[in-house]
């Protein structure tokens, strides 16, 4: 594979630790996607999917200054199954195409994709291999309720709309998967994603 790029999926439960996995790849010379920060921009003021949930919902999912109250979304999206459906059909295209893009720039070297849906929206198919952050459930809850300032009840319910750790590990049926503990110290989860990103660079 000399000269080309290693596309690499990362993915893992709400809270399990993704975004530190991406930072300590990114250090260790990854280029990194993030379809959380493509969510973010597809929303954008002035943009199709802000306009188009503006349409679908009202401008009660507006902050005073035009911009997605993001908090306000969560509860809606959370609330009525048939919301999360609405939400998804008119913002994943979008962030796909943008994946999509953002991906076809890259030409060599290890590429990493955060991707929280991987599992449940079956998203391997343009990927060489996956990573998935695990971590145990009372860890995520304890992390969610810490940074989202919210109850055990609603952490639970916002893990119960994702794919469930065993579903997440069996995703090496479907692409060679790395997976990384993250339920103990930092020193520990750096150590390896040092060996794991050692790993990935042989293989390009």
């Amino acid at each position: 594979m000399a000269g080309k790029v290693l596309k690499v999926a990362l993915t893992g439960g709400i809270a399990s630790g993704k975004s530190l996995v991406s930072d300590l790849l990114a250090i260790h010379g990854c280029h990194i996607i993030d379809l959380d920060v493509i969510s973010r921009e597809v929303v954008l003021p002035g943009t199709e999917g802000l306009n188009e949930l503006v349409e679908s919902f009202g401008d009660s999912i507006l902050l005073s200054d035009g911009s997605l109250d993001r908090k306000n979304l969560r509860d809606v999206l959370y609330k009525k199954g048939r919301n999360r459906a609405k939400i998804e059909q008119i913002l994943h295209p979008k962030i796909l195409q943008k994946m999509k893009s953002s991906m076809e720039i890259f030409k060599e070297g290890v590429m990493v994709v955060v991707i929280p849906l991987l599992v449940e929206k079956e998203l391997w198919g343009p990927f060489d291999r996956a990573i998935v952050v695990d971590c145990d459930v009372d860890t995520q809850i304890n992390r969610l309720t810490a940074r989202e300032n919210i109850d055990n009840a609603k952490a639970q319910t916002m893990l119960l709309a994702q794919a469930s750790r065993e579903q997440r590990v069996q995703l090496g049926d479907h692409l060679p998967t790395d997976i990384i503990d993250n339920n103990s110290k930092i020193s520990d989860l750096k150590d390896s994603i040092e060996s794991l990103s050692q790993k990935l660079f042989a293989l390009v």
